[in-house]
This record gives structure tokens, C-alpha cells and sequence, in this order.
């Protein structure tokens, strides 16, 4: 019995955790992060670690690694806005499954949730219903071809410029005159929606349903105004913007 707390403690030593999330995480929507476990022990492999979350209701057991092991776990978070995990802890019946033997990771942990998408019933995607200010762009990615300019993330990959990217040792796009679908404006306060997090859901599910269509989104949200864009940055900022909006 001896021998076996002695394992037993061993196997929970220098062990560490770590967490990568995606970019995008939604309210009440499936998504994965990659649990990552490390072993710092010099010699000693880590048999039959389990990792729990309390604030994710989350448990994975890594059976064997040597020096880390990554898993893809998937997570559900019920509400948008900022989570801090602080209440990590790994666990272990090794190694004669007579002890649970556990101990808390000093790691903590923040990510930001957005709204969850709910389709609108009373709107469509481009409806005049919601928008305001007009706004137009002198530029886009149709037409005819009026310059090459710097890439910027999120600009789509097919209108890259192979030919001067080459020149310049730097990433170069086609810019065209604009002949796509106009920019959408969405006046959060005016979504005719009562229920706020409705609304919200709503905005939410706008702006991801228009850059997947290759529509410019702008927003206005408060007293602030975001002009209408296509890059992933700003569809970033908006969904940044509607998680914390209170």
C-alpha cells in the first residue's frame, strides 16, 4: 500500500495543462478546443490522468503518455460573454484502482463566448426592414479590375495576386470595381425583436450569415457605428461587440 501512494503521487507530479480555443465559440452550439496534458517528469510517463473542468462540466481521461498527449474535446457553453476556468483539477485511481488520488491546476483560463445564431423569422439576410444608413464602397472583389493592393486577413484567397506577390516578396490582391450585393447595416436597437438576448442572437446570426454570403456588414450598437467591411478582423470585432453587449 505504501509502494502504491508512493506511484500514485508520482503520477500526479509535475504534471501541467494547457488550452487552446478557436476563434470562434458559441452560445448553446457544439464547439472543440484542444486539451493539451504535459508531462515535466524526467522519467516517469502519466498512466490513467483524468482532467476535469467544473466550470465546462467537462471530463477527459488521457490513458498513457509519455511527455504530452493533445486531445479535441467539445464544449457547450449556455451563455455569451467572458468564462474564466479556474476550477481545473487532474485525477487518478493509478495504480491500483484502490484511491482516487487528485490534485488542482494553478492554471487559469480565459475565452470569450458569442451569442448564439438564431435565424431571424420576421427578416431575411439583405432585408431593407433593419437597415439605416446607406454606405457604399468604391471597391470590391467583381467588375472590372482597378488596382492591386496589400492582402489583409480575411480578403478571399482566389483574388490573390501570385504574379506581383512574387515581385514584392509580399501578398498582393486583385482589387475590382464593386458589383457585388450592398453592404447590410444592422441597427441592433432596431431589430423589431423584444427580448434583448432574441435580438442579439439575431445580429448574430446576420453577420454570420452575410460573410459566408460575401456581404459587407456594418453595425450600429449604441452609440457606436462600424462601417460595412468583409474582413474577418471586423466580423471578429462585431461578434466581440454583441457577446458583451449588456
Amino acid at each position: 500500500m505504501l509502494l502504491a501512494g508512493v506511484f500514485g503521487k508520482r503520477n500526479l507530479k509535475a504534471i501541467d495543462i494547457k488550452i487552446t480555443f478557436p476563434e470562434e465559440i458559441y452560445a448553446n452550439r457544439e464547439n472543440f478546443i484542444k486539451l493539451k496534458i504535459v508531462n515535466h517528469k524526467k522519467f516517469l510517463p502519466g498512466f490513467l490522468i483524468k482532467v476535469s473542468i467544473k466550470e465546462l462540466n467537462l471530463s477527459y481521461l488521457f490513458p498513457y503518455f509519455e511527455k504530452e498527449k493533445e486531445a479535441v474535446v467539445s464544449i457547450k457553453p449556455t451563455r455569451r460573454g467572458n468564462f474564466s476556468l479556474k476550477e481545473i483539477y487532474i485525477s487518478s485511481v493509478f495504480p491500483f484502482n484502490f484511491f482516487v488520488r487528485w490534485r488542482k491546476i494553478s492554471n487559469t483560463f480565459s475565452f470569450l463566448v458569442f451569442p448564439e445564431p438564431k435565424r431571424c423569422k420576421i427578416v431575411s439576410i439583405t432585408s431593407n426592414k433593419i437597415k439605416g444608413d446607406k454606405y457604399s464602397e468604391t471597391f470590391g472583389f467583381e467588375g472590372d479590375l482597378i488596382s492591386i493592393k496589400d492582402y489583409e486577413e480575411g480578403m478571399p484567397v482566389k483574388y490573390i495576386h501570385w504574379k506581383a506577390s512574387a515581385k514584392t516578396e509580399k501578398l498582393k490582391v486583385k482589387q475590382f470595381s464593386d458589383l457585388t450585393s450592398p453592404p447590410l447595416i444592422i441597427h441592433l436597437e432596431q431589430i423589431p425583436i423584444p427580448d434583448r438576448e432574441e435580438k442579439i442572437s439575431c445580429a448574430t446570426y446576420l453577420i454570420v450569415e452575410s460573410f459566408k454570403k460575401g456581404i459587407p456588414v456594418g453595425m450600429k450598437i449604441g452609440k457606436e457605428f462600424f462601417k460595412p467591411s468583409l474582413l474577418y478582423k471586423h466580423k471578429i470585432n462585431l461578434l466581440k461587440k454583441l457577446a458583451l453587449y449588456e
